[in-house]
């Protein structure tokens, strides 16, 4: 007689059978016992009478990160789509989390050792994310394999899809350019200002007083 082992926990094949939905919802012209999902004529919606003519998808939010390492990425070539900027980078759990520095915190923030030179660069994945990729600068004319290798990378992706991905033991980022015929990339339709506002709102360091500030020098 053969017999069929389960693991402890494990549902027995008898059980699966309880799972099943046993009464589908049926709505609209579907037949009884149909799955909702049958008669899709009635999910569509007259665009007009609900007030949505028109309505497009927005640009709501915008991320400051490095590209994703498995994804392939595009740069914007327009020189308007690129700024360097001073930035914070707040690590929580490993985490970065990213912060303008205002022009008049420049000096107090350095001496805290705590800021950083960077081109941020207008970039999208083929899947449409739209983010601002922070390439850091090398300062006081020395080298850096890191640095240089993100810069090369980032100016690479202005005319190929690229990947980008570290390589601990070279030191430096590796760049691989994607062999396929990918379609062209799908920039965002809004100016830089606009896209700074969503990617950095609720994060400027602005004065001596925010919390950033206090936490470095030990007041919080």
């Amino acid at each position: 007689m053969n017999t069929i082992e389960t693991q402890p926990g494990a549902l027995a094949p008898d059980a699966f059978n309880s799972l099943a939905v046993s009464h589908p919802v049926s709505v609209g012209n579907a037949s009884p016992g149909a799955s909702i999902f049958a008669d899709l004529e009635q999910f569509k919606i007259d665009m007009k009478e609900a007030g949505l003519e028109g309505a497009e998808e927005q640009l709501a939010v915008v991320s400051v990160r490095k590209p994703p390492a498995e994804e392939f990425v595009r740069v914007s070539p327009d020189k308007a789509m690129t700024i360097t900027m001073v930035l914070h980078d707040c690590r929580d759990n490993f985490a970065s989390e990213y912060y303008v520095v205002a022009p008049r915190m420049l000096g107090e923030m350095m001496d805290l050792r705590a800021a950083f030179y960077a081109q941020l660069c207008v970039t999208v994945t083929r899947s449409g994310l739209v983010m601002l990729w922070p390439v850091k600068l090398p300062t006081g004319g020395a080298s850096n394999p890191w640095y240089d290798s993100a810069l090369r990378g980032a100016e690479m992706a202005k005319a190929d899809w690229i990947r980008i991905y570290a390589d601990p033991g070279q030191k430096q980022y590796r760049i691989r350019k994607a062999l396929g015929d990918f379609d062209p990339p799908a920039f965002p339709d809004k100016p830089l200002n606009e896209l700074l506002e969503l990617a950095f709102r609720g994060r400027i360091i602005d004065s001596s007083d925010h919390p950033i500030c206090k936490k470095l020098r030990g007041e919080a």
